[in-house]
């Protein structure tokens, strides 16, 4: 039997501030490691719920990569398909948090084992099968090997394997008309569509989200716009449903959309209907900023249904 997810994308290690409003540029302790990558937070989320999953991916030769392959293990998650690399350490994240509720990312990815990442990771033949395949806008700009890696996948991967495409990249770097071209062959191929704030309407030229969203809806896709601690709107053709989150007290909101995205994945594979999906996966994000790390707050399934239970 197939898997349910294979998700492809850039594995690190995150190393945080202990204490809100201390900068990168000055002395302070640290916290961490935490295993981390918007994929793979999004692929452990997933497995912790019951999902059969895979990660595709690379990591270094180094404890860095062993943290965030045994964390997937240990979750259930398939690594057979994670490369390690010996020539390069694993990407790591190094984040800081402000009293206003932003934060403040510095990465090293580029030159970093996942940005190893190229065509002999797509395994194609290892996948065939699969439900659905999950890609990140972030894991195609890592470096151009990844971005040819997945643009190849999108023209080789069996029609029965379904795309899920979570933007999640900073136009900024890249410019709006680059971003649009990079994203182009997966969202072509995208089934579902799981845009944060700002995304649909960037992508789709449009003033609004809410436009963005609609316009990729009559294209026959699924859009389920993520609103953080508001919950989440799906869209499906011409149907709009607004889906409210859970107040919860935050402890680190890093990742939560990732463990949304999965999660609503699982519900999907599970047959539910896209409300109960949206429900689904809000108590699966709203968990999981109770704890420190992109990863440490994701819920098994008791824990999520005692929640929903509750609510």
């Amino acid at each position: 039997m197939g898997y349910d997810i294979v998700s492809i994308g850039a594995l690190l290690c995150e190393v945080m501030r202990k204490e809100l409003d201390k900068p990168l540029d000055r002395p302070a302790d640290f916290t961490g490691p935490y295993p981390s990558g918007d994929s793979g937070i999004m692929l452990n989320g997933a497995a912790k719920l019951g999902a059969r999953c895979a990660m595709i991916g690379v990591v270094g030769d180094d404890p860095f990569g062993c943290c965030i392959t045994r964390r997937l293990r240990e979750s259930g998650a398939d690594c057979s398909m994670v490369r390690v690399c010996s020539r390069a350490s694993t990407g790591v994240a190094f984040v800081c948090y402000y009293g206003d509720g932003s934060r403040s990312f510095l990465y090293h990815v580029h030159d970093a084992a996942c940005g190893d990442m190229d065509e002999r990771d797509m395994h194609i033949e290892k996948i065939t099968g699969a439900r659905w395949l999950h890609v990140t806008g972030f894991a195609m700009s890592v470096c151009p090997g990844a971005a040819r890696a997945i643009h190849r996948m999108m023209e080789e991967l069996p029609e029965d394997t379904k795309v899920c495409f979570d933007p999640n990249i900073r136009p900024e770097a890249l410019g709006v008309e680059k971003t649009r071209e990079l994203c182009k062959p997966v969202l072509d191929r995208a089934s579902i569509v799981f845009p944060s704030k700002g995304e649909a309407m960037m992508f789709n030229d449009t003033d609004t989200d809410d436009e963005g969203c609609r316009k990729w809806a009559a294209q026959g896709k699924i859009v389920v716009l993520k609103n953080g601690e508001k919950g989440c709107c799906v869209y499906a053709g011409d149907q709009v449903m607004d889906v409210p989150g859970f107040p919860v007290t935050e402890v680190d909101p890093t990742g939560a959309g990732d463990i949304f995205c999965g999660a609503f994945l699982v519900a999907l594979c599970e047959g539910k209907n896209l409300r109960d999906c949206a429900r689904f996966a809000n108590g699966a994000g709203a968990l999981s900023v109770g704890k420190q790390g992109p990863m440490e707050g994701s819920p098994d399934r008791r824990e999520l249904e005692d929640f929903l239970a509750a609510h």
